[in-house]
């Protein structure tokens, strides 16, 4: 299938995966769709976060969906990864002039503003 076919092909469509971190069943969209990247500023002191309406939008209720599962008193956490680094929910080109792209962004949602303290092995 052609470059072009093979993003036509792809347009539109949600793929059902399953993280391979927490077997959590995830509907994903193509990256194709929307703009959203997380870039670090050459002092590795700032995260920039680049999205266009759609990609902001997806990854505000990715937050969400993880906000609400903390309140019940789960442990939710989610992965965006870049196509290179085998996902789907972060673009792959910086939008920054001299950010450095990252590839893996981790979510963790708590119960509490106690946050990872309390689970931590001593």
């Amino acid at each position: 299938m052609g470059e072009n076919a093979n993003k036509a092909h792809r347009a539109g469509r949600r793929k059902k995966t399953r993280c391979l971190s927490c077997a959590t069943l995830c509907f994903l969209i193509d990256m194709d769709e929307y703009l959203l990247t997380f870039e670090l500023d050459g002092e590795s002191e700032q995260i920039f976060v680049h999205g266009d309406p759609a990609g902001l939008e997806y990854f505000a209720k990715s937050l969400l969906r993880i906000a609400e599962k903390a309140k019940e008193g789960e442990f939710p956490h989610d992965h965006f990864f870049t196509e290179e680094w085998g996902g789907s929910e972060l673009s792959s080109e910086p939008q920054g002039k001299e950010g450095k792209l990252i590839n893996h962004v981790k979510v963790y949602g708590w119960p509490n503003k106690e946050g990872a303290k309390p689970y931590e092995k001593t």
